[in-house]
């Protein structure tokens, strides 16, 4: 499967204050935490379904970053802690 985001893959390093704050929160709390019932049902998923739910995500993906949003990539040896 080919990537086909429409989306310029800028690279920013300037961060807002509205972002950091929101990195310094985390997940909202209203957020629910994932119960075995939902892990259970994911497993389930025929991959028909799966492939839908992927398309939503991209979909919500291009449009949060057609609205201005910003993806920052942490890499993987940064620590959240200094």
């Amino acid at each position: 499967m080919t990537d086909m985001n429409d989306y310029d893959e800028v690279e920013e390093t300037a961060v807002d204050e509205d972002e950091a704050k929101a990195a310094e929160k985390g997940a909202s709390a209203s957020e629910p935490a994932l119960t075995d019932s939902d892990l259970a049902e994911a497993e389930t998923l025929t991959v028909t379904a799966k492939l839908k739910q992927r398309q939503a995500l991209e979909d919500e993906v291009a449009a949060f970053l057609a609205r201005g949003g910003r993806i920052v990539e942490v890499p993987a040896d940064e620590s959240a802690k200094d």
